[in-house]
């Protein structure tokens, strides 16, 4: 019976357990059904050769009934079409059952019709009750699965955030905003009062964040600013930002830090300087892109440019199925697709 399919292990170790558990039936329903038409108990002496065919009978079925559910189950998918593959399997095993029902009393010839009915029924009300129980094993199956799948989604999301988290909040990042801080306190003390004002509501922003998967992109634009202001600080007018986004598209979400991480990659990996000035220009393209572009100047010999895209294509694979495009030629462009809120999400961000 289907029941084979409940039972672990290696192919050879289910059929064995198969065979154990149906012998055991066959025992059970060979007692009962000779009790109930001689009134004793059969002699392993003189109803031997009745007890191994039917025991036979009963372990062929199995068997068969156990390839067809493998078989239906390629052509009908349990989670799709629960009642259709119930159906289909009880009733073509249930023929299968009648038939061997019939050649078991061709084969005990001393077996009388009511015997063969008995048998017939037993082994059908066993076929129903296996085939629910199969089908709720297998939604069960399925469900503890896509549990266990959507846990290795969110601990993997966690992961890609946390290696966002980890590159922010780096020693090095935070050993040059105090350099800068330091150099401008002999400057500018209001300028510099500015800028750690401005650090720390780019660290507010990461800390607030580490957990979420989405932002609004109007949140990232507010991050992006802090953060520009902090490179003015450092590289003064060497480096300019543009941003020109439609209104509309700042309602729609994004990964969080993903455009400061641009931003950044740009600056990291150009030589930035008065003859050599970087020009970093976020936009729009048919309000389902947001794109991220910076001109191209001597490149710095820095080698994790990969890493931090990759980090951004992994996290968008989780919400869209768009691609995000890299293009490296007369500028170093990224395409971002555009995310929009489910109604849940929308109310969350509100």
């Amino acid at each position: 019976m289907p029941a084979s399919h409940f039972f672990p292990g290696t192919p050879m170790k289910k059929f064995s357990t198969l065979v154990l558990v149906c012998t055991l039936l066959g025992i059970i329903f060979f007692l009962y059904i000779f009790y109930s038409a001689k009134g004793r108990f059969p002699s392993l002496q003189f109803e031997a050769y009745e007890f191994v065919v039917f025991t036979l009978i009963i372990n062929t079925a199995a068997f068969i009934a156990w390839q067809f559910d493998k078989v239906l189950d390629t052509w009908i998918n349990w989670r799709t079409h629960f009642l259709l593959r119930f159906i289909s399997g009880f009733v073509l095993n249930g023929i299968l059952v009648l038939i061997l029902s019939i050649t078991a009393s061709v084969l005990l010839l001393e077996v009388r019709n009511d015997d063969v009915i008995r048998l017939a029924v037993l082994l059908i009300i066993t076929l129903f009750i296996s085939e629910i129980f199969y089908g709720l094993f297998y939604s069960y199956r399925y469900y503890a699965k896509t549990q266990v799948e959507a846990m290795q989604l969110e601990r993997l999301q966690l992961e890609l955030q946390f290696n966002s988290l980890k590159k922010q909040i780096s020693p090095h990042y935070l050993f040059n905003c105090l350099n800068t801080v330091s150099a401008l306190l002999f400057k500018d003390a209001a300028m510099a009062e500015q800028f750690i004002r401005r650090m720390a509501e780019t660290f507010r922003y990461v800390i607030d964040n580490q957990k979420e998967k989405l932002v609004s992109v109007s949140e990232e634009v507010e991050f992006v600013k802090a953060y520009y202001y902090l490179l003015q600080a450092r590289y003064e007018q060497h480096v300019t930002l543009e941003i020109n986004l439609p209104k509309n598209l700042f309602h729609t979400l994004i990964p969080p830090m993903t455009l400061q991480l641009l931003v950044e990659n740009a600056v990291k990996h150009n030589k930035i300087s008065k003859e050599q000035p970087l020009l970093i220009y976020i936009s729009a393209l048919d309000n389902t892109r947001i794109i991220v572009s910076n001109s191209k100047t001597a490149a710095t010999p820095t080698a994790s440019l990969q890493v931090g895209l990759q980090n951004i294509i992994n996290r968008y694979q989780f919400f869209t199925s768009e691609k995000v495009a890299i293009k490296n030629e007369g500028r170093f462009t990224v395409t971002l697709p555009v995310i929009k809120p489910t109604p849940l999400q929308h109310h969350n961000h509100e």
